[in-house]
C-alpha cells in the first residue's frame, strides 16, 4: 500500500511546499483564526497565495482553552469550533478532517457529548491529538481509551485518535500494558462508565499489542529496545489500527524525523536501521496518512525526507 504524505503548513508557508506531498495540513494559530471571517476565509488566503484550496487535506485547529480563538475541545469552545469552521472555511477547503486538541483534564461522558456536537454539527470528522505531557491523554492507556470510545460509541463514528511521535511517553520501551496506568485510567470514569469498559479497555489493550505486528507481516521489525523510535512503537501498538493519522516527526528533536541522527531528514540514508521503517509500515498497513510537520525546515530538506521515506513504495 502507498504511503500518504502530507506536510503541515501555515497559510503563509503553503506556497512554498505544496507540491512536495500528497496535500497539506493547513496549521492554524490564534492569529489566523482572528482574522477569518465569511468575508476573507481559508479559501481566499489560499488563493491569494496561489495555492489551490482543494489541496487542504486535514485543518489543525489551534490548541489553548484560555485565548478567545483557543479551540481545544473543552466545556464551552464547542460553539466556538463548530461556529469558525461553519463560517471562515469557504466552500472550496473541505479537509477529510480537522486535528483538534483536549484539555489536559477531561470528564470522559462529556467528552463524548462535544466530540459528537462538534462532528454533527461542524460536519468534519475528527482526529484527536495526544498532549505531549502527563495528563488524561499522554500514556497509551490514554490514548487507547480514547480510541475504545471512538470504535465502540456509534455517536463517534466521525472521531479518531491522531499520534503525534514527539508526544509519546519516551520511558514507555516494553510493549506491554502498565496496569497502573490502565487502573488510572479507569478510576477517571465514572462508576456506570467504568464497569462497562473495565474489561474491555484491557482486552483492546492486549489483543491490538498481539495482534499488530501479524498485521504488518514479516520482515519489518520492530524498533529495538535503544531506538528512539521504539516509544512510538509501543503506542502504535497498544492503540491498533483505530489510529486515524500520524505526525511523524522526530522523537528526539520534534523536527522532520532523523533529525537526531542527521541533519539531511533521515540517518545515513536508511531509515530501517533505527526502527522507523517499522513505524512506516504500520502506516501503510492501515492505511494511516503521515503529516510531516517540519517547523522552519527548507523545502529542499522536506523533499528529501519525503523521498526517503517513500522509498518502499
Amino acid at each position: 500500500m502507498t504511503l500518504t504524505v502530507l506536510i503541515s503548513a501555515s497559510p503563509e508557508r503553503a506556497a512554498s511546499v505544496a507540491h512536495l506531498g500528497d496535500g497539506l495540513e493547513c496549521k492554524l494559530d490564534w492569529q489566523h483564526a482572528e482574522r477569518l471571517s465569511a468575508d476573507h476565509t481559508l479559501a481566499d488566503e489560499y488563493t491569494q497565495r496561489g495555492v489551490d484550496p482543494a489541496a487542504v487535506t486535514s485543518v489543525h485547529l489551534p490548541p489553548g482553552t484560555t485565548h478567545p480563538q483557543g479551540m481545544s475541545v473543552a466545556p464551552g469552545a464547542v460553539g466556538t469550533i463548530t461556529d469558525f469552521t461553519n463560517r471562515a472555511f469557504g466552500a472550496e477547503v473541505a479537509p477529510d478532517w480537522l486535528t483538534v486538541h483536549t484539555t489536559r483534564e477531561f470528564d470522559y461522558r462529556e467528552q463524548v457529548d462535544r466530540l459528537e456536537t462538534i462532528t454533527e454539527v461542524g460536519g468534519y470528522p475528527l482526529a484527536v491529538e495526544n498532549l505531549p505531557d502527563p495528563s488524561h491523554y499522554h500514556t497509551p492507556e490514554d490514548v487507547a481509551a480514547v480510541a475504545l470510545l471512538a470504535d465502540r460509541v456509534p455517536r463517534l463514528g466521525a472521531v479518531s485518535v491522531l499520534v503525534d511521535t514527539a508526544h509519546v511517553p519516551m520511558d514507555r520501551r516494553e510493549p506491554t500494558v502498565d496496569d497502573d496506568a490502565l487502573e488510572t485510567v479507569l478510576a477517571r470514569l465514572d462508576g456506570a462508565l467504568r464497569e462497562r469498559l473495565a474489561d474491555a479497555l484491557g482486552s483492546f489493550l492486549r489483543t491490538n499489542h498481539d495482534r499488530v505486528q501479524d498485521r504488518i507481516g514479516p520482515g519489518v521489525e520492530p524498533p529495538a529496545p535503544d531506538s528512539p523510535w521504539r516509544p512510538v512503537f509501543v503506542m502504535l501498538a497498544l492503540a491498533g489500527g483505530t489510529v486515524g493519522a500520524l505526525h511523524l516527526n522526530d522523537p528526539a528533536t520534534d523536527g522532520l524525523p532523523g533529525d537526531s541522527h542527521g541533519s539531511d531528514g533521515l540517518p545515513g540514508g536508511d531509515h530501517g536501521s533505527d526502527g522507523l521503517a517499522w513505524v512506516l509500515a504500520f502506516c501503510r498497513e492501515h492505511d494511516v496518512p503521515v503529516v510531516l510537520e517540519p517547523g522552519d525546515a527548507p523545502p529542499d530538506a522536506i523533499a528529501s525526507t519525503v523521498e526517503r521515506l517513500r522509498a518502499d513504495d
